[in-house]
């Protein structure tokens, strides 16, 4: 039985999830049905870019903040809403929200919780041996530790 459990899902650049996001949840749902600890979900996301032409730099750095603001929010929503299904099967959830690398932050992470299984989709849009396993995926799969479930939606 594992005992700590990590998803790692992509949030950020979906107006909804992902069949990736979608899929890994519902393994994570079969895995962690009856178990007494909580699963911890985290996405790790960053902030866009700004471009700053022509504005003056306290204006920049105002609407700066205002859009990390914003990207938190929107965020912290889309967290909430992926992991009603969690607490509507009654598991214990802790929801995890960063701001980062993705391939570096769910290992360090995973690390941190001494994760017994790290759960994560295995999409991607990048090179050719990408397209079998992504690139985050595959870098999380090589420096977990812990074992890695890869979930890729049905056809």
């Amino acid at each position: 039985m594992y005992h700590t459990i990590l998803v790692a899902v992509a949030l950020q650049h979906w107006e909804q999830y992902s069949a990736h996001a979608l899929a890994v949840r519902e393994v994570a749902l079969a895995i962690a049905r009856g178990a007494s600890h909580p699963l911890h979900i985290l996405s790790v996301y960053a902030y866009d870019s700004l471009d700053a032409l022509g504005l003056a730099p306290d204006v920049a750095v105002r609407h700066r903040e205002d859009m990390m603001h914003r990207t938190d929010e929107i965020m912290g929503r889309k967290m909430d809403e992926y992991i009603v299904p969690f607490k509507e099967a009654g598991l214990g959830v802790v929801p995890m929200l960063r701001v980062g690398n993705p391939r570096i932050d769910i290992v360090q992470t995973a690390t941190r919780l001494k994760a017994d299984l790290l759960m994560i989709g295995s999409h991607s849009k990048r090179g050719l041996f990408d397209v079998v396993l992504g690139g985050t995926a595959q870098h999380v799969s090589r420096h977990a530790p812990c074992p890695v479930v890869l979930v890729s939606p049905k056809p």
